[in-house]
């Protein structure tokens, strides 16, 4: 069976087990352990199951949001500069065409895989929003995150695990951590890898490239639950607020970016912006997707 063919079908499953009508679910892989301990950094504990982003969320994915959720972009979900890209150079993945109240979006040919950037955390939040209200009109607003007069609320996540609904999050900070860094299956015991890969090295990465690549192109650097590109690519966001500020993890395709942004013991704590290297990843809570 084809590549493609095992994707639809695990999309299509995802959207039946949701009640979500969307052709761009994000696909998952699983975390389970719940009860693992934090390691030095005090992070990477989750008492509860859940499934992550395989992937980073993509140009394509960010695309489909814009068009049910930006017609009239009220929100400034969409950034100019995502229209950066194709033949002509630059980092964007995805153009706008129309007028306030009918605007429509495309995916940039040949971007359509690689992850979305120049988002705030505040579209991420809005992003999970809209799918856990069911993708189409479904409310940005209010869900798992209250949005209102400039400041964003978030859901116990633990609470959600044990819902009977699928609700769709920012990654926490330690659920983040432990998809990344956290090896049930360890020689000499469970622990916590120094890279988001088995081993003790850095792993094959889009680091320090200066351009984006497809979500997944490094295969042979996938963390042990089977994540991709939670180093490199682009910086992801996580959902701690503290002081104004938000998480940012894993380390980007940005020219100056090294190999000790990879590390497990390097995090940001970063004011909300546009940049073209910060990005995000999703959680799946409750239903059948953390059971």
């Amino acid at each position: 069976m084809k590549t493609r063919t095992i994707r639809t079908l695990i999309t299509a499953s995802l959207a039946l087990t949701s009640g979500l009508a969307l052709a761009g679910v994000p696909e998952t892989v699983a975390v389970g352990n719940p009860g693992n301990p934090a390691d030095g950094t005090g992070y990477g504990a989750v008492a509860y199951a859940y499934k992550i982003g395989k992937f980073e969320v993509t140009n394509a994915e960010y695309c489909e949001f814009l068009n049910a959720a930006a017609k009239t972009d009220t929100y400034e979900l969409y950034d100019g500069r995502m229209a950066d890209g194709g033949d002509g150079g630059g980092w964007g993945g995805i153009t706008r065409n129309g007028s306030p109240g009918s605007y429509t979006y495309t995916v940039i040919d040949g971007r359509g895989k690689q992850p979305v950037g120049y988002v705030t955390w505040e579209s991420c939040a809005r992003f999970c929003n809209w799918l856990s209200n069911g993708g189409g009109k479904g409310d940005t607003e209010k869900g798992v995150y209250t949005i209102q007069n400039g400041s964003v609320k978030a859901t116990d996540h633990a609470a959600l695990a044990a819902g009977k609904e699928t609700k769709w999050v920012i990654a926490s900070e330690n659920e983040w951590y432990k998809a990344a860094y956290y090896d049930p299956a360890k020689s000499g015991g469970a622990g916590y890898w120094t890279y988001a890969t088995k081993g003790g090295s850095a792993p094959e990465a889009n680091l320090g490239s200066n351009n984006p690549t497809n979500a997944g192109s490094f295969s042979t650097a996938a963390s042990a639950y089977g994540t991709f590109d939670q180093n490199g690519n682009v910086w992801e966001y996580n959902e701690t607020q503290a002081d104004g500020k938000v998480g940012l993890r894993g380390g980007s395709w940005f020219i100056n970016d090294n190999d000790s942004y990879l590390q497990s013991a390097t995090r940001y704590d970063v004011l909300s912006a546009k940049w073209p290297h910060y990005g995000f990843r999703v959680v799946a809570l409750g239903g059948s997707e953390s059971k």
